[in-house]
């Protein structure tokens, strides 16, 4: 597609035709090492099926892969205290990220090579505007990392975003943003603080007085499923919902327990 369609300019230095990616930002990370974020599926949309069709901006370090930085820890610069990271999941056996971290090293490889043209998040705001797509912050990497004037310039919809930094991010991430917490009274806290909530109901408890269960596990495997691209309820602040809780993911480890614990049962 030619961004004239679009009613866009971007100079000689990102061409005249869409991309389908671009790099909008980069800075320091969690722990001042260098780290860029990455808009992409401009073009072709995210095979993700339960995002559904949005702009994914995914929070990279800029000098090592992301399999090196998963491996050895230094995801800390995107990630900070995430108890999903690998390093983490796997001393405690929890379950961990579901990123494709190797796919995830194809996107960092293909930057590298310049496939992704650099522009203003507010050129990158004008493109998804255009093209109506919600924008997922931290499709990898915590969006506290990035300034939140970059999400105000490029997120002007009802995309999604999700922080496990709530506690020492920007305040003004909340409009964006929702705070991921693993407690209830993680959850009363961060919710005391401003922001709304995405539990992930370790408790086993269900959705509590002012939650609902995410709409697409609800309706995972029926005739009529939702994902993030039309719900757009994990929006901070912006859509006044209630707060969101959801089953968590269980590790492999944990499942092959049960299963083996069922078994002798039998």
């Amino acid at each position: 597609m030619k961004l004239t369609k679009l009613g866009i300019d971007l100079g000689s230095l990102a061409g005249p035709d869409l991309s389908q990616g671009y790099e909008v930002w980069r800075g320091d990370g969690f722990d001042g090492a260098p780290i860029v974020a990455i808009l992409t599926n401009l073009v072709k949309p995210s095979k993700n099926r339960k995002t559904g069709e949005m702009g994914q901006v995914y929070i990279l370090r800029r000098d090592m892969k992301p399999i090196e930085a998963a491996q050895s820890g230094a995801d800390a610069a995107v990630c900070g205290d995430c108890p999903l990271r690998p390093i983490t999941a796997k001393a405690t056996g929890g379950a961990g990220c579901y990123v494709n971290l190797g796919w995830l090293t194809k996107l960092w490889k293909s930057w590298k090579r310049g496939n992704y043209p650099r522009i203003s998040p507010a050129q990158a705001g004008d493109i998804v505007t255009k093209l109506g797509l919600p924008v997922r912050q931290g499709a990898h990497g915590d969006p506290a990392f990035v300034p939140t004037t970059v999400w105000t310039d490029l997120d002007r919809g009802r995309g999604t975003s999700y922080s496990h930094q709530w506690r020492t991010a920007d305040p003004a991430l909340a409009h964006f943003t929702m705070a991921s917490v693993q407690s209830l009274d993680e959850a009363a806290e961060a919710q005391a603080a401003g922001w709304r909530t995405y539990r992930v109901d370790l408790d086993g408890v269900g959705p509590q007085r002012g939650e609902i269960t995410c709409p697409e596990e609800l309706r995972r495997g029926t005739d009529s499923p939702v994902q993030c691209a039309d719900c757009g309820l994990c929006n901070g602040n912006r859509g006044g919902a209630k707060n969101i809780t959801i089953t968590p993911i269980e590790s492999k480890k944990a499942k092959a327990r049960r299963m083996a614990a069922l078994a002798i049962a039998a």
